[in-house]
């Protein structure tokens, strides 16, 4: 299977704020998700930012998503993985379960849109050794387990990014992957969304697009 080119580009900004889309600018999927996020998230990510070195701390946690996600499309495409004294922890968790369980990628890091209002970058859509269905797969890295509220935010950015590829690229995937790479376990946290999960989700999400664009009270 091979994405059709939707015969238009997408790209994001170079101030990060969004993404250029053919109906303008539109904002990301983790920018609406973290706008619109609960009180008690809010409060918990104020309380954190509070915190001395916590933006030293940011900065560090977003080089070492960016730098897993890298490794990963390099394993994926045949490339040769690098070696990171401080992040290599995350991703030797993953790989064995990227070995395991990806049967044939399909397409990585590729950006989408959609006309409700918001664009993104999804990771990976791959077939995978247990399902013969198109499924949707995105990386995480924790130092820690993840609390609940967290993770399901997580499952609504990859219902999120389902919805945009239906749009972008008339292509639906039957199931979507969450993986976490934690530098102190020999296995990623992994949880599995079914097509009918994935379709709550995108109707939740839907609705947290509507609240990020309802002007202020």
């Amino acid at each position: 299977m091979q994405l059709k080119s939707p015969g238009y580009e997408i790209h994001r900004r170079e101030d990060r704020t969004g993404y250029e889309t053919p109906q303008g600018t539109m904002p990301s999927v983790t920018t609406i998700l973290g706008a619109t996020s609960s009180p008690e998230s809010k409060a918990r990510l104020e309380a954190w930012l509070a915190r001395p070195g916590s933006a030293q701390e940011s900065a560090r946690a977003c080089k070492r998503g960016s730098w897993v996600h890298e490794q990963l499309e390099n394993h994926l495409s045949g490339l040769p993985v690098q070696r990171h004294l401080a992040f290599n922890g995350y991703l030797q968790s993953m790989l064995p379960w990227v070995e395991a369980n990806i049967l044939e990628p399909i397409a990585m890091e590729l950006p989408i849109w959609h006309p409700a209002g918001f664009s993104g970058t999804f990771d990976l859509l791959c077939y995978t050794d247990d399902s013969p269905h198109v499924t949707l797969v995105d990386w995480k890295t924790s130092k820690r387990l993840r609390s609940a509220d967290l993770v399901e935010s997580y499952a609504q950015q990859l219902a999120a990014y389902r919805l945009g590829l239906t749009h972008t690229y008339d292509v639906t995937p039957m199931r979507g992957i969450l993986v976490i790479g934690r530098p102190a376990s020999s296995r990623p946290d992994v949880w599995t969304y079914e097509a009918d999960e994935l379709d709550r989700r995108e109707d939740l999400f839907l609705e947290r697009v509507r609240q990020y664009q309802a002007p202020p009270a």
